[in-house]
């Protein structure tokens, strides 16, 4: 179920305060950008009103791996997400961007706009809006596009997302809405923004200043290993995409902050909300068919990270319940090797603490979705949260569940310690799988 968070009660207050933030939103100005923007509408019709059964056919027998689905829908109505690809990909012919544009070309009411809603039309547009917030915030130019794709559903009701962050830092993410009367994301402002969460020793110190008590070996974790490599270590390689506690927390640490307000704003067609990389926000609750164009916008002078597999483009995201729960499996990790002469009594006070505020967060957000975004070889935690989640309303149930998450150890330990742990019972060497 989604928390509602307070509202600011005007449109103007809103566009102020998420400018504050450094998000801006750029409405078509130009003759040739209405006329864009009205093409864009047409082919948000076309698709979601006209033809949506013809255009659902053509996502659902998409074989080129171009089609996929969004957290925020439901079992009636999904949420599609559709990549776009250019006319140098040499598949181009077959995938679902081409196919719906074919169709959309062929009707009457697609015609004029063949040669002015085209793939190559959509990046321009999508780059001069950049260029809007390089020339108003003078924050250099935008080189190229990344992870482009269409996002769109079939009707309503849905529920949105989760809030969450896309790890697409020095990017931006770029929301350019195509349909009539279009929810925009939900971007949500943080209790204490000024002081957010970037590191081990801000965390720490949110959790004191919000009256927890804190067990010492928790603190003893967060002072003394929070720039430790978790590559180097075989009970904790398999988060080495965190490098180390502070750098991943300096990304998605603001996610343990309370929510103070949610900003959205309902937009017509070639509105264009650009954001930071690391924004906490959510696709919107909706109530009928929406469609709008996604993209990250990639800075000139980190445009070469491309070629070298740096780009940050959003694949990597979390959400305050999924974030928590890599960090319990680090922590419990590092206690179960690291703290082996503390007494058991100790260690499970540690792990009780942190369980409890993963309970907190699932409440939060409940989904059963969050089982879909778990590594399937991480198949014990799974069970285990699936169990919980079927109970959740059962207070005996759930400290039962968290005891047994606290003696355990194959609960939220990383598939490397079970590889390393059979391989050792069998006289094999320890040598991590891919």
């Amino acid at each position: 179920m989604r928390k509602q968070y307070p509202t600011l009660s005007s449109h103007d207050e809103i566009i102020d305060t998420l400018q504050d933030k450094g998000i801006d939103i750029f409405e078509p100005e130009s003759k040739r950008e209405k006329m864009m923007a009205e093409a864009m509408e047409s082919f948000s019709l076309f698709v979601l009103d006209e033809e949506p059964d013809l255009c659902k056919e053509i996502l659902e027998n998409d074989r080129t791996e171009s089609v996929g689905l969004l957290q925020g829908g439901n079992d009636i109505y999904s949420i599609y997400r559709v990549m776009i690809n250019g006319i140098d990909d040499p598949n181009h012919y077959r995938k679902p961007v081409t196919l719906l544009l074919n169709e959309f070309y062929s009707r009457h009411s697609g015609k004029k706009y063949r040669d002015i809603f085209t793939v190559e039309k959509l990046k321009e547009y999508m780059l001069l809006m950049c260029q809007r917030r390089s020339n108003s915030r003078n924050c250099g130019d935008f080189a190229s596009l990344g992870n482009l794709m269409f996002i769109l559903q079939f009707g309503g009701p849905t529920e949105g997302q989760v809030r969450h962050i896309d790890n697409m830092v020095s990017n931006v993410q770029i929301c350019l809405y195509m349909s009539r009367n279009c929810p925009s994301t939900v971007v949500y402002e943080l209790e204490g923004e000024d002081d957010s969460i970037v590191d081990c020793k801000s965390l720490l110190e949110y959790w004191l200043c919000e009256g927890y008590e804190v067990p010492s070996l928790i603190v003893d974790i967060l002072e003394s290993k929070s720039t430790d490599s978790l590559k180097a270590k075989s009970y904790t390689r398999f988060f080495s995409f965190w490098k180390t506690l502070d750098n991943h927390l300096g990304c998605f640490g603001k996610l343990y902050q309370r929510v103070e307000y949610q900003h959205s704003l309902v937009l017509d067609p070639g509105s264009t909300l650009i954001a930071g990389g690391n924004e906490v926000h959510a696709g919107p609750p909706t109530t009928s068919s929406r469609m709008f164009a996604f993209a990250i916008g990639i800075p000139e002078d980190i445009d070469d990270a491309i070629d070298k597999g740096d780009c940050n483009d959003g694949e990597v995201q979390y959400s305050p319940f999924t974030l928590h729960m890599d960090f319990c499996s680090i922590i419990f990790s590092i206690l179960d090797n690291e703290y082996v002469e503390e007494c058991t009594d100790k260690v499970c006070e540690a792990k009780e603490f942190l369980l409890r505020i993963l309970i907190d967060f699932l409440k939060d957000f409940t989904m059963k979705e969050y089982l879909l975004q778990i590594d399937p070889s991480r198949k014990q935690l799974i069970e285990w949260l699936e169990v919980l989640l079927d109970n959740l309303d059962n207070d005996g149930f759930v400290e039962k569940c968290l005891s047994t998450a606290c003696t355990a150890k194959e609960i939220f330990s990383s598939p490397d310690v079970r590889r390393i742990t059979k391989s050792r019972r069998k006289g094999k060497s320890s040598r991590r799988g891919t």
